[in-house]
C-alpha cells in the first residue's frame, strides 16, 4: 500500500549534508538529513505552527507578485515555498509509527492545519491566475502537461466557485480530514485478544509456539496483529479458536468507527455535489487513468467474469477438503478458507508451509531484498547512521557510483499504537541536482521466520520505496516523484512481487538455519501450487473493491453500512458473510483510497502487462531492468502514466494480458 502525499520539507530541521565514508566493516553514511525525533510534542506543534506561519507568507507573496507570470517566476517560488512545508510531510508517517501516542497526536493536530493550508492554496483565484497566465509556447513537454494537470486540478478543488461554497468546500475539507484521521487512529489504537491454550494451538509451528508460553493458569493470549493472525488462520487446527481470533480481527474499530465511517462517506459526498459531480467517486477518479466510475465498475465486472469459474473451482476444492473433516459442511466460512487452503497445497503439491518458512528469517529476508535491488539496478545501499524514533527502526542510503540518489527508513516489527499493516510513505520528494528522495516503511512482520507471502508483501512495498528512489529526475515538484496518475502506482509494485517466486533471486537468500539454501525442488512446488486459491483470493479482492466503490458512488442516504456489505457479499465474494461481524470498520482503505480500491486489480492488469517484457528477456536482465527503471519509475508525473508503460512496452498497455491470465487460472 502507498501513502503518498503529494505537497510537503526542510528548513527548520537538520541540514542535508553529502555522505561521509565508511567504516573498516564496510561502508557507512553519517549523512545529516532527517527529523529530529527526540522533539517533544509541544515541539512538534511549536515547528508545525512556524513551518505554517512561514508558508503563508510566502503565498501571500505569490499571490500578490504584479510581475509578468513566468514558469520560473510562478513555480520557482512555489516549488521554494513547498520544499520548506517538506518538514511536515514526515508528520504522516510519525503520526503512525511513533511510539509516544502524544507525538501522534501533535502530528495528527498538524496534518489538519496543514491540508487547511493546502486547500487554501486550491482555492486560491490569484493562484490560479497566476498559473493560467503561464504562456506554454516556449515550455517542454513535460512543463506543459505539469501547468495542464494544475489548472485541472484547480477547477477540481472548485476555485472557479464563489465565495460561499469555497469556503464550504473548506469547511468540508477539514471535517473531512478530522474524520478520517479519527477513523485511522481507531483501527490503530484498537487490538483484538482472544485467550486460548496450548491445546487449542495444536499445528501451530514450533517457533511460534515458544513465542506463546502460557501464564501461570495455562491460558495463551493471542491478538490480531499480523504476526498471531496470520499463522493460527493458515496452520491452526482448532476451528473454533480461528472463528474466534477472526471475529475479533473483524470488529476492530467496532463500534467507534461505525458512525466515523457514515459521516466520512456524507461528508465526501456533500463535497462532490458541490463540486458539481455526481457522486464522490466521480470526484475522485476525475484525472485518473480509469477516469470514472462507470468504466470502473465495468473493469470490475469484467474481471469477475473473468476469474469466477476458477475462483469456483477453488471453493470446490475447499469444501470438498471441509468435508472430510466435516461430512455435513454445506460451505466454506471465512476462518476455514485459509487453514484448508493450506491442507490443499500439502496434499495436492506435496507443499508443506511450514517447511517453506524455514528458509526466509526476517535478517536475511531483509538483506536478500536490498542485495536483489542492487544486482537489479546497479545501485548500492549503505546502512545510515542517523537519529531514528524507535530501536527497531533501521536507515539506509541508496547510491549509484558516488552519487548519493535516495535515503530511507525501515519499520518492520510490529508494537502497541503502530500501524496495523504494510505500507509506504514518501517523506521527500527528489528533484534533480537539488535534493534527494527520502521514504519511510512500516510493516508489522515477525523477528524471526516469515510466510512466503509476507515476504512477497516486503517486496511490493519496497517497490513503491524504489519509484519514490528512482522517480526524483525531474526540475518540478509537480511532475517529479510519485506524481503520476494514482491509479498506476501500485503497478510498479505488483510486478515486482514475481521476483519472490524466482529460483534465482531466491536461492541467495532463502537459507535455512543450517546454512542451506532452498532447494529448488521446493521452489518449483511452490510455483506449482502458486496458482491454488489465487482466483478465490481474487475474489475477494473485487468483493472488497465493489464495497470501497459502491460505498461513494451513491447518495449516502440510500443505504446503510452493514445491510450494504451482505448484499455485495453475497454477489461478488464466495465466502459468506459472518454473523456479528462489521468489517468495513477496520477496512482503512475506505478512508485512503475512499472508492478507488479498484486501484489494486487496474495496476495488477498493468503489471501483468508490463511483466510480459521481463518473461521475454530473464528477470535478471540488466537492460530491461534498466529500461523498466527509466522508462516508467523516473518519469514520475512528466507524462501520463499510459505513455511511460507505452515507452517500456513499445506499444500501448492492454487490459486483456490480465484478462487472459484470470481466464487461464484454472488450468494452472
Amino acid at each position: 500500500m502507498l501513502k503518498a502525499f503529494r505537497m510537503l520539507l526542510p528548513a527548520g530541521l537538520l541540514a542535508i549534508t553529502s555522505p561521509v565514508a565508511t567504516a573498516a566493516t564496510g561502508e557507512i553514511s553519517r549523512a545529516i538529513d532527517g527529523w529530529d525525533f527526540n522533539l517533544a510534542p509541544t515541539e512538534v506543534t511549536d515547528l508545525c505552527d512556524q513551518t505554517l506561519q512561514r508558508a503563508q507568507s510566502a503565498f501571500a507573496a505569490i499571490e500578490q507578485d504584479g510581475e509578468p507570470a513566468t514558469l520560473q517566476r510562478v513555480y520557482g517560488a512555489h516549488d521554494a515555498m513547498m520544499i520548506e512545508l517538506q518538514a511536515i510531510q514526515y508528520l504522516w508517517y510519525l503520526k503512525s509509527v511513533h511510539p509516544d501516542t502524544a507525538v501522534q497526536a501533535a502530528a495528527e493536530g498538524c496534518i489538519e492545519a496543514y491540508s487547511d493550508f493546502a486547500v487554501t492554496i486550491s482555492l486560491s483565484r490569484p493562484f490560479y491566475q497566476r498559473v493560467a497566465s503561464i504562456g506554454t509556447a516556449t515550455l517542454s513537454q513535460a512543463e506543459k502537461y505539469m501547468v495542464e494537470k494544475r489548472l485541472r486540478d484547480f477547477r477540481q478543488a472548485g476555485v472557479d466557485r464563489d465565495q460561499a461554497t469555497r469556503e464550504r468546500v473548506r469547511e468540508l475539507v477539514a471535517e473531512i480530514t478530522d474524520l478520517g484521521t479519527r477513523f485511522d487512529r481507531n483501527i490503530r489504537e484498537d487490538r483484538g485478544l482472544v485467550d486460548t491454550t496450548a491445546e487449542q494451538l495444536a499445528g501451530l509451528p514450533a517457533d511460534f509456539l515458544e513465542r506463546h508460553p502460557a501464564d501461570a493458569d495455562g491460558v495463551i493470549r493471542l491478538s490480531t496483529d499480523y504476526p498471531d493472525y496470520f499463522p493460527v488462520m493458515k496452520y491452526g487446527s482448532d476451528d473454533d479458536l480461528r472463528r474466534r481470533l477472526f471475529l475479533a480481527r473483524m470488529n476492530i474499530a467496532t463500534p467507534e468507527n461505525e458512525a466515523t465511517l457514515g459521516e466520512l462517506i456524507s461528508r465526501r459526498s456533500e463535497l462532490a455535489a458541490l463540486l458539481g459531480y455526481d457522486n464522490h467517486a466521480a470526484l475522485a477518479m476525475d484525472g485518473l487513468m480509469i477516469e470514472n466510475p462507470q468504466r470502473a465498475q465495468a473493469f470490475l465486472s469484467d474481471i469477475g467474469v473473468a476469474v469466477h469459474p476458477s475462483a469456483a473451482g477453488d471453493m470446490s476444492a475447499l469444501l470438498q477438503r471441509l468435508q472430510q473433516i466435516e461430512p455435513g459442511a454445506k460451505q466454506v466460512q471465512a476462518w476455514q478458507a485459509g487453514y484448508l487452503s493450506n491442507l490443499v497445497r500439502q496434499e495436492r503439491y506435496a507443499l508443506d508451509a511450514r517447511e517453506v518458512r524455514e528458509y526466509f528469517h526476517f535478517e536475511r529476508v531483509q538483506s536478500g531484498i536490498l542485495q536483489l535491488t542492487e544486482a537489479l539496478f546497479g545501485v548500492r545501499i549503505i546502512p545510515w547512521q542517523t537519529q531514528t524514533w524507535h530501536e527497531d527502526v533501521t536507515a539506509w542510503e541508496i547510491r549509484e557510483g558516488d552519487k548519493v540518489i535516495g535515503r530511507f527508513y525501515l519499520d518492520m516489527h510490529p508494537r502497541d499504537n503502530k500501524y496495523k499493516h504494510a505500507a509506504h510513505w514518501t517523506l521527500r520528494t527528489g528533484l534533480k541536482d537539488r535534493q534527494v528522495p527520502l521514504s519511510g516503511m512500516a510493516t508489522n512482520f515477525p523477528r524471526g521466520l516469515m510466510e512466503h507471502t509476507q515476504v512477497e508483501t516486503f517486496l511490493h512495498e519496497f517497490g513503491h520505496l524504489l519509484h519514490n528512489m528512482f522517480s526524483g529526475t525531474q526540475q518540478w515538484l509537480d511532475i517529479s516523484g510519485m506524481s503520476m496518475e494514482r491509479d498506476f502506482v501500485e503497478a510498479p509494485s505488483q510486478m515486482l512481487e514475481e521476483w519472490v517466486w524466482d529460483y534465482e533471486t531466491l536461492r541467495r537468500f532463502a537459507v535455512n538455519d543450517r546454512g542451506e539454501p532452498i532447494p529448488r525442488s521446493l521452489v518449483e512446488k511452490m510455483n506449482r501450487s502458486r496458482h491454488f486459491g489465487e482466483a478465490a483470493g481474487i475474489a475477494g479482492q473485487l468483493f472488497y473493491a465493489n464495497l470501497s466503490l459502491n460505498y461513494y458512488n451513491r447518495d449516502p442516504d440510500s443505504f446503510e453500512l452493514l445491510p450494504l456489505l451482505r448484499e455485495l457479499q453475497a454477489r461478488y465474494s464466495l465466502l459468506p458473510y459472518v454473523e456479528g461481524t462489521h468489517f468495513y470498520n477496520s477496512f482503512g482503505h475506505l478512508n485512503g483510497y475512499s472508492s478507488n480500491y479498484y486501484i489494486y486489480q487496474w495496476s495488477r492488469a498493468i503489471s501483468t502487462d508490463l511483466f510480459s517484457r521481463f518473461q521475454a528477456s530473464g528477470l535478471r536482465d540488466r537492460k530491461t531492468a534498466d529500461d523498466f527503471r527509466h522508462k516508467v519509475l523516473a518519469p514520475g508525473g512528466s507524462k501520463p502514466a499510459g505513455e511511460a508503460v507505452a515507452d517500456f512496452l513499445g506499444r500501448p498497455f492492454s487490459t486483456q494480458a490480465y484478462s487472459n491470465y484470470l481466464a487461464n487460472l484454472r488450468r494452472k
